[in-house]
């Protein structure tokens, strides 16, 4: 019997069974654990509390938990985000209720890290542009667009937010020279990491306005929502650059698709959405206005994916139940709500209930 096999009464449901279904390496820690998940797809408030109706544990990827879900919660000990954001769960109406709000929060810091960067030197380069110029035979246009185009060498990289994936941005953008400011919610932080990478912190006026290349590295919350809006936009350097693989609500996008119409930012890479949902089953191909623009790259939500984060993700969703099934807390690092009471005691973290792995 492995570790914090103790309740063998302990319900758990895992929910988007049928957009995101369970991989291998997700159902073969289930069983080393001896958990055995509900599998159900549901997406209305009601569907889904019907089918969470007495469980202990709930693992969520991308369904909305709101406050009616939550209040239905009877005997629910931890929901288990599989991934980091959680905006879709009301996490107040959790912790009132002494629910433990879990996530894995750096499963996909280099995949992130590694899309900006591809994007951005896709970007810089107009490789779509010439690709497309190559398949019309629009040699002589290509030649003629391409020998406007700037060296990355001495661009300025603005990063909004400095968490994880935006450290490990700034690593790898300067090997290529390019010169990286930052801004973040909570100036005073010591700045010994930013320093270290070379990074110049400053106020976001200061980022929009002397900024090539502009990435989002925020959660979404309510001060955050449409934070790029219109006047923010309209900020930017002009011929500048805004990449977004955060969250799709921090940038208003009908302003974004005017100021890329109008020529005031030369492009966008776009992986997150407000106005396309990703999570639908069967979807139609996308209308949205973003789709008929050229100067942009759009990407479903891929950003964070690899098989290594995909195994992260199952290990630490997992483990984050196992703790709370075995009567502890999960890493503090995976609470997202750590003033929460839980309705149930809970030790202090125990990483001897896991199985290890090798390194």
């Amino acid at each position: 019997m492995l570790p914090g096999h103790h309740n063998e009464t302990f319900r758990t449901v895992r929910l988007n069974a049928a957009l995101m279904p369970v991989r291998p390496v997700e159902a073969a820690l289930c069983r080393e654990y001896g958990l055995a998940p509900t599998c159900v797809e549901a997406h209305t408030p009601e569907e889904i509390i019907s089918n969470v109706a007495g469980c202990d544990a709930i693992f969520v990827v991308s369904a909305a938990l709101p406050r009616a879900v939550i209040e239905s919660l009877t005997r629910c000990q931890v929901i288990s985000r599989m991934g980091n954001g959680t905006d879709r769960i009301d996490v107040g109406a959790a912790t009132e209720r002494g629910i433990l709000v879990t996530n894995v929060p750096y499963f996909c810091v280099e995949e992130m890290a590694d899309h900006v960067m591809a994007t951005l030197l896709t970007l810089v380069r107009q490789i779509p542009f010439a690709s497309r110029c190559l398949h019309d035979g629009a040699f002589a246009r290509a030649r003629e667009e391409c020998l406007k185009l700037p060296r990355v060498s001495g661009l300025v990289l603005g990063l909004v937010g400095f968490g994880a994936s935006a450290k490990a941005v700034a690593a790898r953008a300067r090997p290529f020279g390019l010169k990286v400011l930052a801004t973040r919610r909570r100036m005073d932080v010591p700045r010994e990491e930013a320093d270290a990478l070379g990074v110049e912190m400053t106020d976001l006026h200061d980022v929009l306005t002397r900024a090539d290349i502009v990435s989002l590295h925020l959660p979404l919350a309510a001060d955050t929502y449409h934070l790029f809006g219109r006047a923010a936009l309209r900020s930017m350097k002009p011929g500048a650059y805004l990449i977004n693989t955060s969250r799709g609500a921090l940038v208003d996008e009908d302003a974004l698709v005017e100021c890329l119409r109008d020529g005031h930012l030369r492009g966008a890479a776009v992986d997150t959405f407000e106005g396309i949902s990703i999570f639908v089953e069967n979807p139609a191909a996308p209308t949205h206005p973003l789709t008929r623009l050229d100067n942009v790259i759009l990407t479903p939500h891929v950003s964070g994916l690899s098989t290594p984060a995909s195994a992260e993700v199952a290990r630490t969703s997992v483990e984050n139940v196992v703790a709370v099934r075995a009567g502890c807390l999960p890493h503090p690092d995976h609470i997202v709500n750590p003033t929460v009471a839980p309705r149930m005691p809970l030790r202090e973290h125990d990483p001897s209930l896991f199985v290890a792995r090798p390194a």
